[in-house]
């Protein structure tokens, strides 16, 4: 008989030596602060998109014609049957025809009218007036 007392004693003494489990750290719930990024608006700069096709050697336009403001934004699409360089003259902008398509855009902010054409042809496909 005495041990069964015994065994129970070892059992209360094994359980009352185990550490307690800690609860877990405390957690944040509060949200994190949100970022933006870019402009707080969008770009409000008027854009003159301009596409231009040369194929078998003719050439068609279409999009913006006319004069373009200083200032605006200019798209300039070319597709073509060739490789080559297109270039805007004489703003020293350019860019790879290759694979029959090339684009172009950059702010018109020198007033004047500049040849676009295929440097290597040596071939204007339009001009382009800003002013």
């Amino acid at each position: 008989m005495p041990r069964v007392p015994l065994l129970v004693l070892l059992l209360v003494l094994t359980a009352c030596s185990e550490p307690e489990a800690t609860p877990p750290p405390p957690t944040s719930s509060a949200a994190l602060p949100l970022v933006q990024s870019g402009p707080a608006t969008p770009d409000q700069r008027p854009v003159a998109s301009i596409q231009i096709t040369h194929r078998a050697g003719t050439t068609a336009l279409a999009g913006t014609t006319g004069p373009i403001p200083q200032g605006t934004v200019v798209e300039i699409s070319v597709l073509a049957d060739i490789d080559d360089q297109v270039l805007v003259e004489p703003l020293g902008i350019s860019t790879a025809l290759s694979g029959g398509s090339a684009q172009l855009r950059f702010t018109a902010g020198t007033p004047g009218t500049f040849s676009i054409r295929l440097r290597d042809k040596g071939l204007e496909l339009t001009s382009l007036t800003v002013g």
